[in-house]
């Protein structure tokens, strides 16, 4: 807590004010680019409280899933390809194994797991190159967070930078291929999984408190 991660992810996305440079792909993304454009080049955020900000509770699965990337789905720039939209909601649920009896009913009647499991959906069907997720197992089964490490690294496999925050060691440990520690908003190490230690992450971590 307080390390500074959320911050940093926000401020990928366009959410927060920052100074310096972010590139994607070794192109230069302008600081004022706003949120809906930036996913549009293909940073997108799975963010820490889904319930806060990453769901519509009362609207539907499908809706909740589709509201980042209507704009793949648009005819003539005023209707949205239903057909379309519904063939995109069926292929996410089957990939993530979302368990849901219809894709209509509300995203709240869902599992914490599965309704993660929808928000990430919604993050890939904008089709990003950096995806970013921000405690991305918290609050979710022990079953849901193995189908989510699969993911990430199914995701990494096919190209797609996937950057994860999480305070839990032994996720850091399983899944990542660098690790970068933060605290008090600063980076205090940058080290291969290969090399790293549980004492070297936790003694950078306490750097500046």
């Amino acid at each position: 807590m307080g390390a500074g991660r959320t911050e940093l992810m926000e401020c990928l996305l366009g959410l927060q004010e920052y100074s310096g440079d972010v590139k994607i792909a070794g192109h230069k993304v302008p600081a004022k680019m706003d949120t809906s454009e930036r996913i549009k080049l293909g940073i997108c955020l799975v963010p820490e409280d889904r319930k806060k900000n990453g769901i519509f509770p009362i609207s539907s699965v499908s809706n909740n899933m589709t509201i980042s990337s209507l704009w793949r789905r648009l005819k003539h720039r005023f209707s949205i390809d239903e057909k379309a939209e519904a063939e995109a909601v069926t292929s996410a649920i089957g990939d993530l194994s979302i368990k849901v009896s219809s894709p209509d009913i509300e995203i709240r009647a869902l599992s914490g797991g599965n309704q993660q499991k929808v928000v990430i959906g919604r993050t890939l069907l904008t089709s990003p190159k950096v995806l970013l997720l921000d405690e991305p197992t918290r609050g979710i089964d022990i079953g849901a967070k193995g189908d989510v490490f699969n993911m990430m690294v199914t995701l990494s496999e096919q190209g797609i930078g996937v950057l994860f925050s999480t305070s839990d060691l032994k996720e850091i440990m399983a899944v990542s291929d660098r690790i970068l520690v933060m605290s008090g908003g600063k980076l205090t190490a940058n080290i291969l999984r290969s090399e790293a230690t549980e004492s070297a992450l936790v003694s950078a971590s306490a750097q500046g408190l």
